[in-house]
């Protein structure tokens, strides 16, 4: 076969799988990479290095997570918050820690798990088992984390539940059976009312005291003793209202027999038409309470035609772990004992969740399917997206028109299930981490099927998924780039631009492990800060770093000295550590950090010091089809390559065995320690090798400089 010229003019397919090293038949093939690491495909084509980081300030506790959430006013008053074991800590976007602390009721071993959303000043912050938090900035000095003060709370005919023991005589079913309960539980009123322990039901049928009732036994219970158990229904017996009007005075209620108990403050009775909320008890007989919306009337209303309702939302039930805002509405779901309903709250006021039947009064609905489905995620593109474990929902009020309490429809249209990692939405597509944390999927609709999809965005990358993804953040400027924590620490990046069809893989790797991710914007585009796992002096320790564009260090401090120094300092966060020095732009020799400083060989008045990381692009060993079939397979040999570069200084070649550093320093007067100039233009390079059935090349830059890679030009050679 003769001598032949091939020219990779781009990366944007990034680093493709292993399992695809024999696909050389697909298009993306062509413009895939074996490895890039610590490098960026960008969506013009080449490969850039990525940014270093600058160290933001030590996480409170070394030897607990954290996890980084953007708070995001507009471009000019974004902040980043450091959620800790039961703090949170508020950052500039300068990098500096603010100094404020607040009190927060979220230990380390459960931020994973939350979600957020914010509007203007305030942001909702949900997790399962602490009710739905608020944070809010007063003035920039002024923050509070407190639990937002609704003023409706979605409720229902729940009954009481009891977390005390209780014993039944004979637990089998039949009539004439003691209960005893291990508190005063029981009321006159309760005669009539189930109790529910376990898949045990039985009915209250006389009560002798307030702990011992007699019940017949419908379902059998399992033991003659419960931990807990349930007394469900409201009381029964008769409710009179002492007025029915004006909404918003107080009245009072008062029963045929005692039934209200002194935690009834803040339940809900639903009676004649009308809604009143319980404010004060009186005796058991008696309660006070607002009315919320007017009953038709004031008469007698018997028993089961009035009802006692209670919030859904409590420690025994849970709380909401998703949430977004929608339509001007606060939107919440995944609640442990409400896996599949949604609420809504009223529209423009987030923190009422009273129901109706007005266009405008909160909603309340349950996502059917064949199976059950817990929330994880709440998301918006054109329609409320719910992500469950389970699959995908879309819920929207019909063509054009916006969700109601009478106009509510629900649709599942795939069932791949995500994973806790919170999505992220990119134009028109949704983002989320499938159920077993490895594919990427992004959710957009279809106009060629009418439906929504969400295809596979990691299927010619799998490997760069590996271990899991456990954190996500999308910076938009100046390079569209999706960042994945993964388990294991590696940081996978997806650059991606749909328009120009650019989805490339790469993989970040620094001298520690990477635990979470988030952005915030800036006025010169996106910032993406970073928890980052080190380990300094045989001690792991968690820091809070930012990338950012110019930096070619990890956890790096850039420092400048009026008169010059020889003596850096402000290290200490890598105490033990050989890091790289740029001095006024020059590369320096590595130091070790001894006393928090470094010491080098002439003065200088800038410096940036961290940790090195090395960029690495191995291309894939090329097809050429010929008169006698398919290059793979052959003899191969590059005997001559043309990079082209964009703004780089320095660059090393590894062909077979063999390493070339390419020179990009000029000689002449008045070079020597002055920094080296930005290259554009082309080098070339001879004589990489035979080798059999390959032809892979490693393009390096280990050294703290500039690096972007346009294009590789092969001259290649293929025998038989």
């Amino acid at each position: 076969m003769p001598r032949l010229t091939l020219n990779q003019t781009n990366f944007t397919a990034g680093e493709v799988s292993p399992r695809m090293l024999g696909r050389v038949d697909i298009a993306r093939y062509q413009n895939g990479a074996e490895i890039i690491q610590n490098a960026w495909p960008v969506i013009h084509g080449g490969c850039v290095r990525r940014d270093g980081t600058l160290m933001c300030s030590p996480a409170k506790f070394p030897d607990k997570n954290c996890r980084l959430i953007p708070y995001v006013f507009n471009a000019s008053q974004a902040f980043m918050i450091e959620f800790g074991d039961l703090y949170v800590r508020i950052h500039l976007p300068t990098g500096a820690y603010s100094g404020i602390e607040l009190v927060s009721p979220y230990a380390h071993d459960i931020l994973d798990r939350m979600d957020y959303v914010q509007g203007a000043d305030t942001m909702f912050i949900f997790h399962n088992k602490v009710p739905v938090g608020r944070l809010r900035r007063i003035t920039n000095t002024e923050w509070t984390l407190a639990p937002a003060p609704f003023v409706t709370k979605p409720f229902d005919e729940k009954g009481i539940d009891f977390l005390t023991l209780f014993t039944i005589s004979d637990p089998t079913v039949g009539t004439g059976r003691t209960v005893t309960a291990a508190e005063s539980a029981f009321l006159a009123a309760d005669v009539g009312r189930e109790i529910w322990a376990g898949g045990g039901v039985a009915k209250v049928t006389a009560v002798t005291s307030a702990t011992v009732a007699t019940v017949e036994v419908t379902n059998a219970f399992s033991a003659t003793t419960r931990p807990t158990w349930s007394l469900k229904g409201s009381p029964q017996t008769t409710n009179t209202l002492s007025a029915a009007t004006p909404v918003g005075g107080s009245v009072s209620m008062t029963l045929g027999v005692a039934g209200w108990r002194a935690n009834d403050i803040g339940k809900f009775v639903k009676i004649n038409g009308g809604l009143l909320e319980i404010i004060t008890f009186t005796s058991s007989t008696v309660v006070s309470g607002i009315i919320r919306s007017a009953p038709t009337s004031a008469v007698a209303s018997p028993a089961n035609a009035w009802s006692l309702e209670a919030s859904v939302w409590n420690d025994i039930d849970g709380y909401p772990g998703a949430g977004t805002l929608y339509e001007q509405r606060l939107a919440l779901g995944g609640s442990p004992n409400f896996p599949q309903t949604i609420w809504e709250s009223r529209t423009g006021e987030y923190l009422n969740f009273e129901l109706g039947t007005k266009d405008d009064d909160a909603i309340s609905y349950n996502l059917s399917s064949d199976q059950i489905n817990p929330i994880l995620h709440i998301g918006q593109i054109n329609a409320l997206i719910p992500l469950t474990y389970g699959g995908e929902f879309t819920v929207s009020g019909g063509v054009e028109k916006a969700i109601t309490p009478t106009n509510i429809r629900a649709k599942n249209p795939s069932v791949y299930g995500c994973n806790k990692v919170r999505p992220v939405r990119i134009g028109n597509e949704l983002y989320f981490i499938q159920r077993a944390g490895r594919k990427l999927r992004a959710m957009a609709y279809k106009y060629d099927s009418d439906t929504f999809g969400s295809p596979d965005m990691s299927v010619l990358s799998e490997h760069a998924t590996k271990s899991g993804i456990v954190d996500m953040a999308y910076q938009q400027e100046p390079e569209s780039i999706l960042y994945m924590v993964r388990a294991d620490g590696v940081l996978a990046t997806m650059t991606v631009d749909r328009d120009q069809d650019v989805i490339g893989w790469a993989r970040q790797i620094t001298d520690g492990a990477y635990e979470s991710a988030a952005s915030i914007p800036t006025e010169t585009g996106d910032q993406v800060w970073v928890v980052v796992r080190r380990n300094i002096n045989g001690q792991n320790l968690r820091y809070i770093e930012r990338f950012t564009s110019g930096v070619r260090v990890d956890s790096g401090v850039n420092a400048t000295s009026v008169g010059g120094a020889t003596v850096w300092g402000g290290l200490a966060h890598l105490e033990g550590k050989m890091v790289d020095i740029v001095a006024d732009g020059v590369v320096m020799q590595q130091q070790l950090v001894t006393g928090g400083q470094v010491t080098i060989e002439r003065k200088a008045f800038t410096t940036s010091i961290g940790l090195n990381f090395k960029t690495l692009i191995k291309t894939l060993t090329p097809e050429a089809a010929g008169n006698t079939g398919s290059a793979q397979g052959n003899s191969m040999r590059i005997g001559e390559i043309t990079l082209r570069f964009l703004d780089t200084i320095g660059c090393k070649v590894k062909g077979k065995g063999i390493t070339q550093t390419i020179s990009f320093r000029n000689l002449g007067e008045n070079v020597l320690d002055q920094p080296p100039e930005s290259f554009i233009g082309v080098k070339r390079l001879e004589n990489l090798g035979w080798e059999r059935g390959e032809a892979s090349l490693e393009i390096m830059q280990d050294q703290p400089l500039p690096f972007h890679l346009l294009n590789v030009i092969k001259k290649i050679t293929i025998n038989d």
